[in-house]
């Protein structure tokens, strides 16, 4: 058999199986990488159990270089009935979240730690080391954890640190440590068994200045035994230099994975990171699947030459584990004028944006102070400043904005100028952006000119600092088409023949079957490829491949991020990143702000200042005159080729029988044109009654208020709540959680008591029970689907101003359009074919006269 790939020398071998950088590139999107829970309850054995604590343990973020999940190998560790488990992937803290939420659930004690690539102080003989050594760190407590993640955080932002190759340095690894960090001195590739293959000298030199550096009370020898020929004799060399010293000696498994079932997979992710078959590394692979977790029975078998050495491990056990949710941090303070605090001046801010926006309404007034208190309990001033300040800072630029999402039901919002819809009119809840029942901080998405994203970003980056401000982490992971490929590869076959089966893989699948006859969603005829292809790339899927960035979260704190979650260099410049995604944060109580670009954004900023430069007027979002008729006419006709959020087929096929007339038909019909409304039924029931050919009903009178605005039929989440404490007896932060619950598939237990309290608000409302069921049925089903109300009409203050710009000056939209490609449905020769439509006339490119981008040309 011929291989693609030219031959590499050994020692480059060594260090990519050993455990080299993340794979680099992916073909596509990452997987949705919600919490999946570990199958079935473990249970723990029944028999007496060795008390053991597994102090090296690799999960599959270490990058290839582990074959289990954090909540596989705690889910293995309950069932072995382990006193305690670290979890101590290369160079990262990237999996102790999950780790320790599935530890939380189990009742498991948790370590946290990392085995960090050291280099060798100075070359040898000349000649550099070109794997270097590993380093195993175990964090003691809140404190040792958090200069573990700093002292990683200062390694991959020193000056030549690249991304996925940190830097350390020994000495000021141990000052960073200072007593709170217990070392162990690693399996083959630990420093001090390392130096073993020179000699049980350079083992015990090596060993000495550990102890130097970190404390004779901060080091244990580490005994491991992969059933290699040399095994047993560097354990009783290396056993015999921790008693000559006074160290105590721990024994571990160096688990790469949780059962022996993933021995095979293991390899083959080995032969992955190493760019090499299967055949080509056999030699340099383990005999059986050694690299396992195992229970302490079992291990003080394996070490019974050494009595200590399991003990030992939970000694160690008990003097670093901890809480990872213990090392919560908090926000950064936000500058505010002497004699205020932060909740002072959020009120001071909020009084003048209601005096500008509201005047003397009460309603307004109200509404305003309720929303200040909610946010004054749960201690959310900063978060509201901090948005604020960015937003401020985008206006001052004059780049292009608008807050989405849940927070245009916030009135507080719309007074500082994040959002543009008026919640009071349209009687949007607060509760659906924020509840004092809920735990979870507010969540605040702000859409950017696509173009000047980037300044906002730097701007937050200089105005917090470098440490105290990051991106969240995106973590790539293989699906099909990479999953196919790469076990091809691992396991010989042609590159013709990787390139074949991976195009047979579904591209948007979530997973390979072997069953011809599936042509559905889950699945694509795969019967070509070898079963043994098959079968690894299906237990590949959805394992981490590298880290990208997110497309929008920022977190900032006020001590620095690096010292709850380690920093990397993105790949784009003056750019960092966590290490951890969105949900990790979220479940640590990291507050992300999310920072989003928005090509429409751009093509109407591009319009606004082609518009002043040729036709002297400067339009603003805020000056484009409002329920134009002209415009729904032209809605009406579906003619909105290019214009945002309604050019889609489906868009244009239902706006001729919606007819919209008025600013909120535009929020039904970006709210109606959803996946879940089309799947729930939703759509030809509304235009029905729209268009006259069905009347308008409602399941109870009292609901006739809630749904009047959508003829009878519910579109929005808003609703469901307003459903649920008009008949329901409902508070609206009960709601909330009500629609929560049952948009979860976590939630069947949460609902129960909903249940019951929205049933007796309805018999007390005199709704009889056949009635009441047929309500609450059209809740349940509709809690799944619906689109939220606030986020519909911020995106259709877009759909107008799009609309109007492309009736009124169709030359310069189509040239904003143009200069902000990529975006929306059409490719830019189907825009131009439009705008021709419209009698706009389209030149060719001219080398003298074009500029870079389109432009507008005087007629004549």
């Amino acid at each position: 058999m011929t291989y693609d790939n030219p031959p590499i020398p050994w020692s480059e071998l060594e260090r990519r199986i050993e455990g080299g950088a993340p794979t680099e590139g992916s073909d596509g999107p990452a997987y949705s990488r919600k919490r999946r829970p570990p199958t079935g309850h473990p249970v723990p054995p029944a028999g007496p159990v060795v008390p053991y604590a597994e102090l090296h343990c690799h999960s599959h973020y270490s990058f290839l270089d582990g074959a289990s999940s954090p909540e596989e190998l705690v889910h293995r560790a309950v069932e072995l009935g382990l006193s305690a488990l670290a979890l101590t992937d290369h160079d990262g803290l990237y999996g102790v979240v999950r780790m320790a939420e599935a530890a939380e659930a189990y009742g498991l004690p948790t370590i946290i730690g990392s085995e960090l690539s050291i280099g060798l102080p100075a070359p040898q003989n000349g000649v550099a080391d070109p794997v270097g050594s590993h380093l195993l760190v175990l964090a003691r407590g809140v404190e040792g954890y958090h200069r573990l993640a700093g002292a990683m955080t200062e390694a991959y932002l020193t000056d030549g640190a690249e991304k996925g190759r940190p830097i350390y340095d020994l000495e000021a690894l141990a000052e960073a440590a200072d007593g709170h960090w217990i070392i162990l001195t690693g399996c083959r590739k630990g420093l001090v068994r390392r130096g073993l293959a020179q000699g049980a000298d350079q083992a015990d030199r090596e060993l000495h200045r550990l102890v130097e550096l970190f404390g004779h009370d901060n080091v244990a020898v580490e005994l491991t035994d992969h059933r290699r020929p040399s095994d047993t004799h560097d354990n009783d060399l290396l056993a015999g230099l921790a008693e000559a010293r006074g160290l105590p000696v721990v024994a571990t498994s160096a688990a790469h994975y949780a059962t022996a079932d993933a021995f095979e997979l293991s390899c083959a992710m080995a032969a992955v990171r190493a760019r090499r078959s299967l055949d080509e590394i056999d030699g340099w692979l383990p005999a059986g699947p050694v690299d396992r977790l195992r229970s302490g029975a079992e291990m003080a078998g394996l070490f019974s030459r050494y009595p200590d050495a399991v003990a030992n491990t939970v000694r160690i056990a008990e003097q670093t584990r901890f809480s990872l949710r213990s090392s919560r941090p908090r926000m950064p303070d936000q500058e505010v004028p002497e004699g205020h605090t932060p909740m002072s001046w959020l009120r001071q801010l909020a009084e003048r944006g209601r005096l500008e926006r509201y005047g003397e309404d009460p309603a307004a007034q109200a509404r305003i102070a309720s929303e200040l208190d909610v946010i004054e309990s749960k201690g959310f001033a900063g978060y509201f400043l901090i948005v604020h300040d960015i937003v401020s800072f985008a206006r001052s630029r004059g780049i292009l904005f608008q807050g989405r999402g849940s927070a245009a039901a916030s009135a507080v919002c719309y007074v500082l100028g994040i959002t543009v819809v008026d919640p009071v009119f349209y009687g949007l809840p607060f509760e659906r952006f924020l509840s004092a029942l809920r735990e979870e901080e507010p969540d605040i998405d702000v859409d950017f000119d696509a173009r000047r994203r980037e300044e906002v970003i730097q701007y937050v980056y200089r105005r917090y600092g470098r440490r105290n401000a990051a991106q969240v982490a995106d973590v790539i992971t293989y699906r099909p088409r990479n999953a196919i490929r790469d076990m091809a590869k691992a396991l010989g076959y042609s590159q013709g023949q990787q390139d074949a089966w991976s195009r047979q893989a579904e591209r948007w699948g979530t997973r390979i079957t072997d069953d011809s006859s599936d042509s559905g969603e889950a699945g694509q005829r795969v019967d070509a490829i070898p079963g043994p292809v098959r079968d690894l790339a299906g237990r590949l899927l959805g394992t981490p491949r590298h880290l990208g960035i997110h497309s929008a979260g920022m977190v900032l704190t006020h001590d620095p991020v690096g010292l709850v979650c380690p920093i990397e260099p993105a790949r784009m410049e003056n750019r960092t990143v966590l290490q951890w995604d969105k949900e990790d944060c979220a479940w640590m109580g990291l507050v992300k702000f999310d920072l989003l670009g928005l090509g429409m954004l751009a093509a109407l900023q591009h319009t606004f200042d082609l518009t002043a430069e040729h036709c002297g007027r400067r339009w603003t979002m805020e000056t484009i005159p409002r329920n134009e008729p002209g415009v729904y006419d032209m809605l009406c006709r579906a003619d909105t080729i290019g214009v945002f959020q309604v050019e889609s087929r489906a868009q244009m096929g239902t706006l001729p029988r919606l007819r919209p007339r008025c600013f909120y038909d535009l929020a039904v019909e970006i709210g109606l044109i959803r996946p879940g409304p089309v799947q729930g039924g939703a759509v030809h029931p509304y235009i029905r009654r729209r268009t006259g050919r069905d009347p308008v009903t409602y399941p109870h009178p009292l609901l006739e208020p809630v749904l009047r605005r959508t003829l009878g039929i519910p579109l929005f989440q808003e609703q469901l709540m307003q459903m649920a404490t008009t008949v329901g007896g409902c508070t609206p932060a009960n709601a909330d959680l009500l629609r929560r619950a049952m948009g979860s598939k976590r939630g069947v237990e949460k609902i129960d008591s909903l249940r019951v309290k929205m049933f007796s608000g309805m018999a007390a409302n005199g709704i009889d029970d056949e009635t009441a069921q047929d309500i609450y049925n059209r809740i349940e089903s509709f809690a799944n689907f619906g689109f939220a109300e606030s986020h519909a009409l911020s995106f259709a203050v877009l759909v107008y101003a799009s609309s109007w710009l492309k009736l009124h000056y169709p030359a310069a939209y189509l040239a904003g359009l143009l200069r902000s490609q990529p975006m929306g449905f059409y490719a830019p020769a189907t825009l131009v074919a439009d705008a021709r439509r419209h009698e706009v006339r389209v030149l060719r490119p001219d080398l003298v006269h074009s500029g870079l981008h389109a432009g507008l040309e005087p007629v004549g």
